[in-house]
């Protein structure tokens, strides 16, 4: 009885406690939902996690259907022939503007892949390793490149991968000591792979030391950045990797099904797409083999001139964009810690637009069956990942340009009011196994 009373009081000024809110007015008042308008988001629906699958304008989304009408008009000379107005030629514009976006010495070092685990794919499965050879990773690695990994590893006949368990929250000098720490007493390794933002929970890694590391050590390294590409500065001459993935479609504002794959010049013949054909054009090997993989919709590559234009003429550019995004997710997070009287994971250095923050001990016996964001997202029509990490119960949540600080707080005390009646009665059987069962982005 004096628990239940305790929890409900507890409830009760968490729920009522808005001092976060007046934080807001340092936002810039030109983003927030005002921008709406831009995007094809349904009315009613609050997305706090952009970072799964994001939100193309719908600006974007018309340039891409531009594209697919050019296709279909003249296909031969769209398939066939380069120059102005041709697939080749248009893509060759895209590609030069991404290489400066990203700081890449030539558009001939990046190439065009439908996502991250297509690039992933290609990198690791493309790398032809001795079989005493083993691949590298980092505990928080997403589960697709752990399984590409374990892939390879049994049908290329390799040594057993090897994973370096890291804490959360750490500084970064302990987590590149304990790489260094790993590939001492490991020779064997020859590939690593690191997430320069990873998923679940959502860190910055140090990928320039790591990177500067492994070569030490002669490893190779891909570095994972499906979640960088227009939520931080990308700068791939700076980061020194071998080999760098990312998506447009989650924080860049393209389509899905757009993204790049960038190999320093010198590795780029040991990388081949997932797909081989015939046909392909460009300068390069490299580039003829990615350039055409089958008669396919290669809009949503092209649409990524339009999500650089958006980001540069509607919202005013790379820093007021990333700043707006950073502000909003350390503010919001401060907000949920002082509603749920918990505390965000890692401090504000460490993230870019998507925040961890502890939920309250009554969520954790649905944590692990996702019930509390599926009732979340049944009552409230906002979806938001709750985690473990380290034996506690964590949501992750995205800030993006359309967001507000009172989504943040809506967030807030929904969870609340779902954990108010137990958030593990409040979801039918059926439901919670759909959402256990489910594997798809974050």
């Amino acid at each position: 009885m004096l628990t239940s009373i305790l929890l409900n009081l507890f409830f009760l000024c968490a729920s009522h406690d808005s001092s976060h809110l007046a934080k807001g007015s340092a936002l810039s008042s030109s983003y927030g939902h005002s921008l709406l308008t831009h995007f094809h988001l349904a009315k009613g629906y609050t997305n706090l996690n952009h970072g799964s699958f994001g939100a193309p304008p719908k600006v974007v989304l018309e340039q891409e259907h531009a594209w697919q009408l050019k296709m279909v008009q003249n296909p031969d000379h769209w398939f066939r022939y380069d120059g102005v107005g041709t697939l080749n030629g248009e893509l060759d514009v895209v590609r030069n503007r991404l290489a400066k976006y990203i700081n890449a010495a030539s558009g001939t070092d990046i190439v065009f892949v439908d996502n991250a685990s297509g690039g992933m794919n290609a990198v690791i499965r493309s790398i032809r390793l001795p079989s005493d050879s083993s691949i590298l990773y980092l505990n928080t690695v997403y589960q697709m490149v752990k399984e590409t990994i374990m892939y390879v590893h049994t049908h290329n006949n390799q040594e057993r991968p090897y994973q370096v368990n890291i804490t959360i929250p750490s500084s970064n000098h302990d987590i590149v000591e304990r790489l260094a720490a790993a590939l001492r007493a490991n020779p064997s390794v020859k590939l690593a792979s690191f997430s320069h933002i990873t998923s679940t929970p959502a860190i910055i890694l140090p990928v320039q030391d790591l990177v500067r590391v492994c070569h030490e050590h002669g490893v190779l390294v891909v570095i994972d950045g499906a979640h960088a590409l227009g939520q931080i500065p990308v700068d791939v001459q700076s980061i020194g990797a071998d080999f760098y993935v990312a998506n447009g479609h989650k924080w860049l504002y393209s389509p899905p099904g757009s993204a790049i794959l960038w190999v320093t010049p010198d590795k780029q013949h040991l990388i081949h797409p997932n797909i081989i054909s015939n046909e392909g054009r460009g300068a390069t090997e490299f580039q003829m083999q990615f350039s055409y993989t089958g008669t396919k919709d290669y809009s949503p590559f092209l649409a990524m001139g339009a999500a650089l234009d958006f980001r540069e003429q509607v919202l005013g550019g790379e820093e007021a964009i990333m700043s707006y995004m950073h502000e909003l997710a350390a503010k919001g997070g401060e907000l949920l810690a002082s509603t749920w009287r918990t505390e965000k994971l890692v401090h504000d250095e460490f993230i870019g637009a998507m925040v961890n923050v502890r939920l309250p001990d009554a969520a954790f016996p649905c944590c692990s069956l996702n019930g509390l964001t599926a009732t979340v997202f049944a009552r409230y029509n906002t979806w938001v990942p709750a985690i473990e990490w380290a034996g506690k119960c964590y949501m992750r949540v995205s800030a993006q340009v359309y967001n507000e600080l009172v989504d943040f707080k809506m967030l807030a005390d929904s969870v609340l009011e779902v954990l108010r009646g137990g958030c593990s009665h409040n979801l039918s059987s059926a439901a919670a196994r759909r959402e256990n069962n489910s594997s798809v982005s974050v």
